[in-house]
């Protein structure tokens, strides 16, 4: 299997903007692995282009960030990337990582009938919380990385070529942590994220073949 990742990236609100900035420690990593990067970022990140970099370069790992639904995933703007009945058989042969809302509801087990090998993604909406004042430095918000630290984990162990389902543990075993962290703290200004981390982490979803390895 080659080692090219595909990452979509858009930015045009506070949500997409996190996750812009976030996935930039992705990226770095993986060109330190010497994997080859497709960085549809902005507003690069369409269904034209991803149609055609898909075509072209065979990504056999898609990591996907943005808004979506239960059969969706959008890029900039909002525009449609990936539909039920219109074009999910892009994902074809492919590990998908969607850091999207419900896409692993209806999208997530329809790209495995397709023959996808694997979709990681979150059956109902996937919540963070963020601080105002950080906009302008995201990664320095220390209440968003409570949220997206468990989610980069999942791919930065997908990229040290741990399994599926390793990795999916993986992310899985630090938001408990940092549930356990804010439960047995008295003095830390984020309790109130408590329900929304126990929120994300119940609806972190895994189909597919567990047992593969990017």
């Amino acid at each position: 299997m080659s080692r090219i990742l595909l990452i979509t990236r858009p930015k045009y609100d506070e949500t997409t903007h996190y996750l812009f900035n976030w996935s930039q420690e992705i990226i770095e990593l993986a060109r330190k692995k010497s994997i080859q990067v497709l960085d549809l970022a902005k507003k690069r990140a369409n269904r034209k282009e991803l149609t055609s970099i898909i075509s072209k370069k065979q990504p056999s790992f898609i990591f996907f960030n943005g808004h979506g639904s239960d059969d969706s995933i959008s890029g900039e703007d909002g525009n449609v990337l990936i539909k039920i009945g219109k074009n999910e058989k892009l994902l074809k042969s492919k590990i998908i990582y969607a850091l999207s809302c419900k896409s692993a509801r209806k999208l997530g087990p329809q790209s495995i009938k397709t023959g996808a090998v694997a979709y990681l993604g979150y059956s109902d909406d996937f919540v963070f919380l963020y601080t105002p004042e950080k906009l302008s430095k995201p990664l320095n918000d220390e209440l968003a990385a409570l949220f997206l630290k468990p989610s980069n984990q999942l791919v930065r162990s997908l990229l040290k070529e741990n399994s599926i389902n390793d990795s999916f543990n993986r992310a899985k075993a630090l938001f408990i942590k940092n549930i356990q962290g804010l439960l047995t703290s008295e003095s830390s200004p984020y309790n109130y994220a408590l329900p929304y981390l126990m929120w994300d982490l119940r609806h972190l979803t895994c189909l597919g073949d567990n047992e593969s390895s990017f």
